[in-house]
């Protein structure tokens, strides 16, 4: 194991697959350092079950290796969230335009279109945020006599790479799934919009129905009245 550097600089070569220096990080420590910190006892002690609020792998991983899993874990957290929004706002939509919800969901979701909402920001998560927020977190750590040993001058890099490919496919995987979750929640909407026009133009109808025979009986009413003051016979003339 190589002894651990006092900064980090990491490279995220993209397109290539493979981590080199890149991003020069301030010393300021990672939002995920509590976290990390907890996985590990609780990895090194069989206790990463108990975990609840974010993903602690269990078996024996090195301490990149949690702290990736950690970080993809409360990363993803945040923007689940953040679709689980946009599913709740198609859910109950009132638009009964097909083409637009279509062109909706393929604005957020559609992994083909560039500029799709949620394919750029998990993206962005697999490639650069795990390692970044990986990378500050060996910075802070790196002179604790605690951890240095388990940390290497790459910040396992490399070992990330295979990770960033299984992050990327369970990216496409949580697409699909939104996609398809997106399409049932929009078409019950537009089924319900269309009921509740339907019920709409019913109860209009009935009560429009109801003046008409309000009004009828009225009118019934004034003949009977008139009726009876008529004469009952009428004189008749030559």
């Amino acid at each position: 194991m190589k002894p651990a550097i006092s900064y980090v600089t990491v490279l995220l070569f993209v397109t290539s697959g493979v981590f080199s220096p890149l991003f020069a990080l301030e010393s300021t420590g990672s939002k995920y350092t509590g976290k990390i910190d907890a996985c590990i006892k609780a990895n090194k002690e069989g206790k990463a079950k108990t975990i609840e609020d974010y993903v602690c792998p269990t078996g024996t991983l090195s301490i990149q290796q949690i702290a990736f899993q950690v970080v993809m874990s409360g990363e993803f957290k945040k923007l689940d969230d953040e679709v689980k929004k946009d599913l709740k706002n198609i859910h109950e939509g009132t638009n009964k335009d097909i083409g637009a919800l279509a062109t909706n969901i393929g604005d957020l979701f559609d992994t083909s279109n560039g500029t799709a909402k949620y394919p750029a920001k998990y993206a962005e998560i697999c490639n650069t945020t795990v390692m970044k927020e990986t990378a500050l977190y060996f910075e802070e750590k790196g002179a604790s006599s605690k951890i240095k040993d388990g940390i290497t001058t790459d910040n396992d890099a490399n070992n990330f790479v295979f990770w960033q490919k299984g992050c990327s496919e369970l990216v496409n995987k949580k697409l699909q799934a939104y996609k398809d979750s997106a399409w049932l929640l929009g078409e019950s909407a537009v089924v319900k919009s269309f009921k509740n026009d339907k019920h709409t133009y019913m109860r209009k109808l009935k009560d429009q129905y109801e003046k008409f025979l309000n009004k009828w009986t009225i009118y019934i009413g004034q003949l009977g009245v008139i009726k009876d003051k008529w004469p009952s016979k009428t004189k008749v003339t030559q």
